[in-house]
C-alpha cells in the first residue's frame, strides 16, 4: 500500500524540465537510498543532553532562559470571531494576526528556554500552548484565509486546510515542539503528543503532498512564484524531515519541494537580482538557504546545490543593495532601513563561497553586532542556525570590507554606484515585478550618508495592498510619487508591457541611461523619454531628461524628499545634506507638497512625520526638448 501511495504521489507531481538548477543535481540518482531517516540528521542535541545544549548555546543560554521566563504562566490570547471579521469589516489584517502571533512567540520562546535550561520549569506552559494551537481551526492569518480558502472568507473553514506563510511557520514550530518534547508529554498523557502529531499531519503534511494548486508552488500556468515559494517550502521540508518516517512519503515530499523550488528559481532574473527588493531578500534567498541546507542534511551531504554561480549572485545582491549601515536601496515593497542580518549572510557566504558576502557579514557583525536571542523562534531552524553562526563569527577578526563602486544587474536592470560622497541606485525594468511599484526609471540618491532623493517604500499592509483594483491608486505605489515624470498628465501603468527600453550602464563613467516612454499608456502620446543619470567624481548627480512627444504637452518632473526643501531662490532648491538642485527656471517652475506620513508605516518612521514632493512643471507645452538638472554643492 505504501509503495502504491508513493507511486500515485509521484505521478501527480508536475513535470520538472531538464536544465533546472536543483533537478540536475538529483537527475538519475536514487534519492531514496540517500535519505537519513529516523531524524538522525538533526544537528542539535537531544532534549536531555544538558552538556550538548550548554556547549551549543554558550553565552546565549541565560538570555534565552530570560526570554522564556516572561511567558511563564502566560495568559494565552483568545482569537475571537470578530478578530477574523475585522479584516472583512475594516481591512485591518493585524487584529487577528497579532493575537495569533503573540501566542506563537510565547510558545516558541518557552520551547527554547526549556531546551536551554532543561529542568521542566516551562513544560506546563509548553503543553498549554501546544494544546491551544491544536484547538485552533486554522493556523493561518485572516488575510491569507480570505485570499486562499475556496470560500474566500477570513473566517477559518473547517473543511479546508491551506498552506501559507505564518501557517507554515507555526507548523514548523509545533513540529519541533513534538520532536523535542513528545516523550515528556507522554509522561503526562499520550493524548497530547498524539493530538499534536495528528494536527501537523492534517494541516501541513497531507495538503503539501496532495495539492498542487497553491500559487506559491509555481505549478500553475502564468503564475510567477515569489518569496512565498522558498518560505513555504522551507517550512514544509522541515516538517516532513521531523515528522515523517515513511521513506516513500519523505522522498515524495523532497522531490516535490525540489520541483517547486526549481519553478521559483527559473522565474528569477538570471543575473541574480532580487526584484522584490532587499527586505524580501531575507524571505526569498534567506529561506532558499534553509531549503538547500536541509536538503543536504537529509541526504547526509550527498546532494548539495552550493557550487552554483546563480546561487552566489543571488546572495551578493543584498550586499550591493546596501547603502550604508542599515540603509538600503528600497525599491519595491522594501523599507528604507532594515537591520542587516549578518548571521544569515554569513551562512549564505559559507554555502556559496562568496568572499564579498563573507567580508560584509563579518564586518556588519563586528560593527553593529547581532543578538540571536532576539529572533523569530517560530522558525526555529533558521534562528538556531543563525545563533550558531554568531558563535562562529565571535572568533573572527573584522574583515577589510569595501563596498563595490559599481554593481550592474543587466537583466533586472538595477544599478548601484558610488563616487566621492555620492551613492546612486537606479532602475529600469518593468512594472510587473514582484511586489511592484510603478517606478520604471526611478532613483535613490544619498550624499555623505544622508538621504536626498528617496523611495517612500510600503505603508502598513491592509486588505487593499495586494488588490490590483486599489494598489496603484495608493500614492506611494504610483509613479507620481517616485522620482520620474508625469507626462501629459499621465502616470505609469501596471503590467509587464510597461517597461524600460535600451537600458545600459557604464561603470567607468558611472552612468545609467534608459528610455521610459513605454512605461506610460499610449494615450500619453510619448515617443521617447530618455533618462541619463551620471554620478560625478565629487559625488554630485546630473540628470538629463530628453523627450519626444507626438503632440505638444505639459510635463511635471517629480522628486520625493525626506526633508523640507528651500524654494526661496529661482532655479535653485535647497535639499538635505547641504545640497542644491539646479534647474532652468525659464523652462520649469518649482512647487512643493508636504505629505504627512506619521502612523501610516510609510518610511517605517525613518524619515520623520512628513515627506515632501518637489514638482518642476514645464512653463509651456512642447513636443520635444530636454531638461538638465544637477544636484550638488
Amino acid at each position: 500500500m505504501a509503495r502504491f501511495c508513493l507511486t500515485l504521489i509521484l505521478a501527480l507531481l508536475p513535470l520538472v524540465t531538464e536544465g533546472q538548477i536543483l533537478y540536475n543535481s538529483i537527475a538519475g540518482k536514487d534519492l531514496g537510498s540517500m535519505l537519513v531517516t529516523g531524524q538522525k540528521w538533526v544537528p542539535y542535541p537531544d532534549y536531555r543532553d544538558r552538556e550538548g545544549w550548554d556547549a551549543m548555546l554558550g553565552e546565549y543560554k541565560d538570555g534565552l532562559i530570560s526570554a522564556g521566563e516572561q511567558y511563564l504562566d502566560f495568559d494565552w490570547l483568545v482569537v475571537r470571531a470578530t478578530d477574523y471579521l475585522d479584516y472583512k469589516r475594516s481591512g485591518n489584517r493585524y487584529t487577528q494576526e497579532s493575537r495569533l502571533r503573540k501566542n506563537a512567540d510565547a510558545l516558541s520562546c518557552l520551547m527554547v528556554a526549556e531546551l536551554a535550561e532543561g529542568k521542566g520549569r516551562f513544560m506546563d506552559d509548553i503543553i498549554n500552548g501546544a494544546f491551544l494551537f491544536c484547538e485552533y481551526t486554522s493556523w493561518a492569518v485572516s488575510h491569507h484565509l480570505a485570499s486562499f480558502q475556496k470560500v474566500r472568507s477570513p473566517i477559518p473553514d473547517y473543511k479546508e486546510d491551506i498552506l501559507a506563510l505564518y501557517q507554515g511557520n507555526f507548523s514548523q514550530m509545533l513540529s519541533w515542539v513534538w520532536y523535542f518534547f513528545h516523550k515528556e508529554f507522554d509522561k503526562e498523557d499520550p493524548g497530547i503528543s498524539e493530538r499534536l502529531r495528528h494536527e501537523i499531519e492534517k494541516r501541513e503534511l497531507t495538503p503539501f503532498l496532495e495539492r498542487n494548486d497553491f500559487d506559491w508552488m509555481g505549478f500553475k500556468d502564468h503564475i510567477r512564484p515569489n518569496n512565498w515559494n522558498p518560505w513555504c517550502n522551507s517550512n514544509a521540508l522541515i516538517c516532513f524531515m521531523l515528522m515523517e518516517n515513511d521513506p516513500g512519503r519523505l522522498e515524495a515530499a523532497l522531490r516535490k519541494c525540489i520541483a517547486s523550488l526549481d519553478k521559483y528559481l527559473s522565474s528569477l532574473p538570471s543575473d541574480g537580482g532580487c526584484d522584490e527588493g532587499p527586505v524580501y531578500w531575507y524571505s526569498s534567498a534567506g529561506n532558499l538557504l534553509c531549503c538547500l541546507e536541509c536538503l543536504s542534511l537529509i541526504t547526509g551531504g550527498q546532494i548539495n546545490f552550493y557550487d552554483n554561480a546563480f546561487v552566489r549572485s543571488f546572495g551578493d545582491f543584498i550586499v550591493d543593495a546596501n547603502i550604508q549601515g542599515d540603509w538600503q536601496a528600497n525599491f519595491s515593497d522594501s523599507a528604507p532601513v532594515d537591520k542587516v542580518g549578518a548571521a544569515t549572510l554569513f551562512r549564505y557566504s559559507e554555502m556559496s563561497g562568496s568572499r564579498k558576502m563573507y567580508n560584509f557579514a563579518v564586518h556588519c557583525f563586528k560593527t553593529d553586532g547581532e543578538d540571536p536571542v532576539d529572533a523569530n523562534w517560530t522558525t526555529f531552524y533558521r534562528a538556531m542556525q543563525n545563533l550558531r553562526a554568531c558563535s562562529r563569527m565571535k572568533g573572527l577578526e573584522d574583515t577589510p570590507f569595501k563596498p563595490s563602486d559599481f554593481a550592474w544587474y543587466p537583466v533586472t536592470e538595477l544599478c548601484f554606484m558610488r563616487s566621492g560622497k555620492g551613492y546612486l541606485a537606479v532602475k529600469g525594468g518593468h512594472n510587473h515585478e514582484r511586489h511592484n511599484h510603478n517606478d520604471v526609471g526611478s532613483c535613490i540618491y544619498f550624499y555623505d550618508g544622508k538621504p536626498v532623493l528617496i523611495d517612500a517604500g510600503p505603508a502598513t499592509y491592509n486588505s487593499r495592498t495586494f488588490d490590483k483594483r486599489y494598489r496603484y491608486k495608493m500614492w506611494n505605489m504610483s509613479s507620481n510619487y517616485h522620482n520620474v515624470p508625469q507626462i501629459n498628465g499621465f502616470a505609469q501603468e501596471y503590467g509587464y508591457e510597461f517597461k524600460a527600453r535600451g537600458t545600459r550602464a557604464d561603470s567607468k563613467a558611472k552612468r545609467f541611461v534608459t528610455d521610459i516612454a513605454a512605461a506610460y499608456p499610449d494615450s500619453t502620446g510619448v515617443a521617447s523619454w530618455k533618462l541619463d543619470y551620471s554620478l560625478k567624481k565629487d559625488g554630485s548627480l546630473s540628470l538629463n531628461e530628453t523627450f519626444k512627444l507626438k503632440n505638444s504637452a505639459s510635463t511635471a518632473l517629480h522628486f520625493l524628499l525626506p526633508t523640507a526643501p528651500d524654494l526661496s531662490k529661482p532655479g535653485r532648491i535647497g535639499l538635505n545634506a547641504g545640497l542644491t538642485l539646479r534647474y532652468d527656471e525659464k523652462a520649469l517652475s518649482a512647487s512643493c507638497e508636504e505629505i504627512p506620513v506619521s502612523g501610516t508605516g510609510i518610511g517605517w518612521e525613518q524619515f520623520g512625520p512628513s515627506l515632501w514632493r518637489i514638482t518642476l512643471r514645464s512653463r509651456g507645452a512642447a513636443s520635444k526638448g530636454s531638461y538638465r538638472l544637477k544636484i550638488g554643492k
